[in-house]
């Protein structure tokens, strides 16, 4: 996911080659951050977005909002436990003159005893105009005239240095979290995308009391959700908002990379989980070509126009989990074929073959193997793509198993001809069967259900299985990293909520990246971008050893060590 090359060559075991040596990375000294801190808020996607705020009315404020926006993104940075506006000011204090003078604070600020208690009362001042400023988005005219081809409608691209920007709210977040990653670094094109539940601050009205307007606390925008049970609590209801955050996977086959956050979107509850994957993943095509995005079940029942249909119309493959509902056989578009868990099949398909059940949580792997090949023995009977979509017409034309030599069909003598390790179906001759004709499907047909690989096959599981991305970096920001949990953030808004979280996202994946290329004896992109000198700093290290033999019960001997 990078084209940095080692640095040093650090041993990766003990000199007896029995443990192996773990490094832990140095924190970023104070003027790392600082340095980065400056980096992000001078991200030209970031300038921009500051500039509409800004106003040209009135007396200037004493603290502009480039100046706040490098105290949130160090404050971000320095591994907080509160992502408040008070939380920051005691970071200003905590740091150096030189540092404070090099982020453009005033010496006097710190130092007069009436300028230091205006401090507060300045960041909030400021990260309120911001808040308001675009809590509907950020919208940038065009400096130059815009050129159309009547014929075709194509828009000549804009000249460089255009300013033109058009984002909406959950565009702007992400978009301050896309400023987090540098520009050496090499997006994949697949991601995952989960959520989690993220508890306002404010109290719920007891007695389940609610407003004429829906409200529900003194949050205007939190609303009533449920979490699921986890080995930490059990299922429950909560006021605030639920944090759909979209993390960037590796390829199949491809090296892990660092779990870093694409983009995010906030909503109040549990509602409109649709809308917020769809906008979070079209925002993250800003940014770079997205091919492929991996979902579970809380997103993937919603209706087709809701989620399916847009994100086929913005050229994304989905991996995804079955509902119950969306499992089961459905009659074929032609005589002999069935729709079978999201895939076109011929009706030759044994009917053992036909309702499986899928592996249960806690089976052993090789218990989820053994059920995964017995899904893909349906591979033989499935349908295959006979020509390139039509995007015009919004179809997709497939052939049956037979005409694909998959499989040999008395129908179909040619496949007869075929090797005996193909399946035979049990067609009677001259009795029309599905497995030699070809069908026209509509994009429309079953699109809720439909994607690229077959539920439950093998090739599906090491694919979906990457989601773990998203569920790993949601457990790192919730309690390894952070303490991402009722109390980090105390403001009762929902933009404002949104726009904190996203600059602390933004820290955390600078912090992640320095980690991971740490610990791959690789350089840190951003520091090598902002040209800073070698760390020489010794690194941390802890050894795991493979356990002991341990004595079994009475004569069963030893067990051997496992590896």
């Amino acid at each position: 996911m990078t084209t940095a090359g080692r640095t040093r060559n650090r041993p990766t075991h003990t000199a007896s080659g029995r443990s192996i040596i773990r490094y832990r990375p140095n924190p970023f000294t104070e003027k790392q951050r600082v340095s980065r801190a400056i980096a992000l808020a001078a991200h030209p996607q970031i300038q921009a977005i500051l500039g509409t705020a800004a106003t040209t009315k009135g007396r200037p404020r004493c603290a502009s909002l480039p100046l706040v926006s490098r105290l949130l993104f160090l404050h971000a940075l320095s591994d907080p436990h509160r992502m408040t506006l008070a939380s920051v000011e005691s970071t200003i204090l905590s740091i150096t003159p030189q540092s404070r003078r090099r982020l453009g604070l005033r010496d006097s600020w710190t130092s007069d005893p009436g300028e230091r208690q205006r401090l507060y009362r300045r960041i909030w001042s400021t990260f309120t105009a911001l808040v308001r400023a675009t809590r509907t988005g950020v919208h940038i005219d065009h400096d130059h005239r815009i050129r159309v081809n009547v014929d075709t409608g194509e828009v000549d691209p804009c000249p460089h240095g255009c300013p033109a920007l058009d984002l909406t709210p959950d565009e702007l977040v992400t978009t301050i979290v896309q400023a987090s990653i540098p520009r050496a670094f090499r997006r994949t094109r697949a991601i995952a995308v989960d959520g989690t539940d993220f508890e306002s601050f404010a109290v719920p009205y007891s007695h389940g009391y609610r407003t004429p307007e829906g409200q529900v606390c003194a949050d205007p925008d939190a609303r009533w959700g449920k979490r699921t049970h986890t080995d930490r609590r059990p299922s429950e209801h909560y006021v605030g908002y639920e944090l759909h955050l979209a993390t960037y996977v590796a390829s199949v086959g491809d090296r892990e990379g660092p779990r870093i956050c694409a983009g995010m979107a906030l909503r109040p509850g549990v509602t409109d989980r649709a809308g917020a994957a769809v906008a979070l993943t079209r925002a993250i095509t800003r940014s770079g070509p997205v091919d492929e995005a991996l979902f579970d079940r809380g997103y993937t029942t919603a209706r087709p126009e809701h989620f399916a249909r847009p994100l086929r119309n913005l050229g994304i493959a989905v991996t995804m989990d079955l509902h119950t509902s969306q499992r089961g056989a459905r009659p074929g578009p032609a005589p002999g074929t069935i729709w079978l868990d999201g895939h076109l099949y011929t009706t030759a398909l044994p009917t053992p073959l036909r309702h499986l059940e899928p592996p249960r949580v806690g089976q052993s792997s090789d218990v989820k193997a053994r059920t995964r090949e017995v899904f893909d023995a349906r591979e033989p009977y499935r349908f295959i793509a006979h020509a390139r979509h039509d995007d015009r017409a919004s179809t997709q034309r497939f052939k049956g198993p037979g005409l694909g030599g998959r499989l040999r069909c008395p129908n179909n003598p040619a496949t007869m001809r075929l090797g005996a390790h193909l399946p035979t179906t049990t067609c009677q001759a001259g009795t029309p069967c599905g497995c030699g004709i070809t069908v026209t499907v509509a994009d429309s047909t079953h699109e809720r259900d439909r994607q690229t690989l077959p539920w439950q096959s093998t090739a599906w599981a090491i694919s979906y299985n990457r989601r773990t991305y998203a569920e790993t970096f949601n457990a790192h920001i919730r309690f390894t990293d952070a303490n991402l949990n009722r109390g980090f953030i105390q403001i009762f808004d929902r933009h404002a909520t949104a726009l904190l979280l996203a600059i602390y996202l933004a820290a955390h994946n600078t912090i992640e990246l320095h980690r991971w290329h740490t610990r791959h004896d690789e350089p840190d992109p951003w520091a090598t971008q902002l040209n800073e000198p070698a760390d020489s700093r010794p690194l941390g290290r802890s050894t795991r050893s493979p356990r002991r033999h341990r004595r079994g019960p009475p004569g069963r001997g030893d067990q051997p060590a496992s590896h």
